[in-house]
């Protein structure tokens, strides 16, 4: 029974004595001390001796078999015999440093909880009987996160956090392949990023060959004064996004202009009959702002299939079909501008893997556009696709990714990944109400998103962790009070 207690709470000392003070079916009591044996200074190395142990309760938040675990340590202060050397000794335990009241275990689970990115310090010291500051603390004396190597297809994007005036927009890099972020960096601005880019040896960024970014014009130069062997991949998403986002600019227009029409023809009707009467939007309107998915959405992504529900405002069943039709006899436009985003969306899937081919298919939707009678897609859209036209063609390379999970496998060049990955420090901030500091957002992220990563064998020293937020406090001065007679 003593080894197997031993064991279970993982004690390295084998002069130790342990005992099951208490037993219940929700609690287990456990106390430890160490075998009493003759003792000599290790100054003068005279007898030492002691009156007695002292007993502290210590923190251990481990379950066994469903209960809870309180260990007692029975400590012994020894003292030299010598008068003259009076040396003073407190017997040392291997599972918990001095001073503390949380054994070497507590701190190894608190690290262990933070790899869940959506735990809050204060959730996690809850659950391991600790103050938040002390969580905060552990984790920042076990985890030391740098930088990964680049590799030759990386990411870039930014993510906005808004901790200080120096990081409002933190800047993200992963690597492509594994899907690790390598860093966080404070901010996206140049004077950031150029001396940390170039921090990094030229040996090392000339391995990159792909650069993947969206159409932040900053990243443009990144390819020029940083990876001077990549190219630069513009992803596909984001073109897609920016066409539907001149879409949707057009269906809120004409959303407003169906809802002024709406409110005159209301006036109109009030002042006929002299009264005030309750506000309702027409039918025109509800099919605008309800269903202009319908033009935005993939139309092979569209369930057609769905059957007819009765719809309250139209009085009537209704399937996709016939909101569609609705929808396009509003604005004819409607279905003229979605029969032109299409035309990019197959293009879009088409021509994966190849670049080359993409490149005259890429031509082709730019001179159809051009001959269109939409300015948004013969003016903004065009132009926008041959200012990018390198980086569009390029995003249709397809290179070997590898997943612990899957393994190895062929995958077209994307900032998708990276997408859902900033969505990880947004809802980090999100859960703790808000950081002041960004290295503890940064460890805590990188952390949390790498595969296997791995904690220090030796804990920094309190001191090296230590941080300040805030103004420093100045002298205080006791003030004296008059006492009123």
């Amino acid at each position: 029974m003593h080894n197997n207690i031993i064991d279970m709470l993982g004690f390295k000392d084998r002069d130790i004595k342990v005992n099951v003070s208490k037993s219940s079916s929700s609690s287990i009591e456990v106390t430890v001390s160490k075998v009493c044996k003759p003792r000599y200074c290790t100054v003068c190395n005279h007898r030492m001796y002691s009156r007695g142990p002292y007993t502290r309760t210590l923190n251990h938040p481990i379950l066994q078999d469903g209960r809870t675990v309180t260990i007692k340590l029975r400590q012994r202060r020894w003292k030299c015999t010598n008068p003259v050397c009076r040396h003073f000794e407190t017997e040392q335990f291997s599972f918990i440093e001095r001073y503390k009241h949380n054994t070497n275990m507590t701190d190894f689970l608190i690290v262990e909880d933070f790899r869940k990115a959506s735990r809050t310090a204060a959730e996690i010291a809850e659950r391991r009987n600790v103050s938040d500051t002390y969580a905060i603390y552990t984790f920042a004396r076990y985890v030391d996160m740098q930088r990964l190597p680049l590799t030759e297809a990386i990411s870039v994007d930014e993510v906005h956090l808004h901790i200080s005036r120096y990081c409002n927009y933190a800047l993200v890099i992963q690597d492509f392949i594994t899907g690790d972020p390598i860093d966080l960096v404070a901010d996206r601005k140049k004077e950031t990023t150029e001396p940390y880019f170039h921090s990094i040896p030229l040996k090392e960024r000339a391995k990159v060959k792909y650069l993947i970014t969206d159409m932040y014009r900053p990243f443009e130069t990144y390819v020029s004064k940083y990876f001077p062997n990549a190219i630069r991949i513009v992803d596909s998403f984001h073109v897609i996004q920016l066409i539907n986002r001149h879409i949707l600019g057009y269906i809120r227009r004409r959303q407003r202009d169906l809802d002024d029409r709406d409110r005159a023809r209301h006036e109109k009707i009030e002042q006929d009959v002299h009264q005030r009467l309750e506000f309702h939007h027409s039918r025109d309107y509800y099919i605008v702002k309800k269903f202009h998915w319908l033009i935005l959405a993939n139309v092979d992504d569209i369930d057609y299939r769905k059957k007819a529900r009765y719809d309250v405002k139209m009085a009537r069943y209704m399937t996709i079909v016939d909101y569609e039709e609705a929808l396009f006899k509003i604005d004819p436009v409607f279905k003229t501008l979605r029969d032109l985003k299409e035309i990019y969306i197959r293009f879009n899937n088409r021509y994966v893997g190849k670049p080359k081919e993409a490149a005259n298919g890429l031509r082709g939707v730019i001179e159809y556009y051009r001959k269109s009678d939409q300015r948004i897609f013969y003016k903004y859209i065009a132009n926008t696709l041959e200012e990018y036209f390198d980086p569009i063609v390029n995003s249709f390379i397809v290179v070997e990714k590898y997943r612990k999970e899957s393994g190895k496998y062929m995958a077209r060049l994307s900032n998708g990944p990276i997408e859902s990955l900033n969505r990880i420090p947004k809802d980090m901030k999100r859960n703790a109400r808000g950081y002041r500091n960004f290295e503890h957002i940064r460890q805590r992220f990188l952390f949390s998103q790498r595969s296997d990563a791995p904690i220090r064998a030796t804990p920094k020293p309190l001191e090296e962790v230590l941080f300040r937020t805030g103004i420093k406090r100045g002298p205080y001065v006791k003030r004296a009070y008059r006492q009123e007679l």
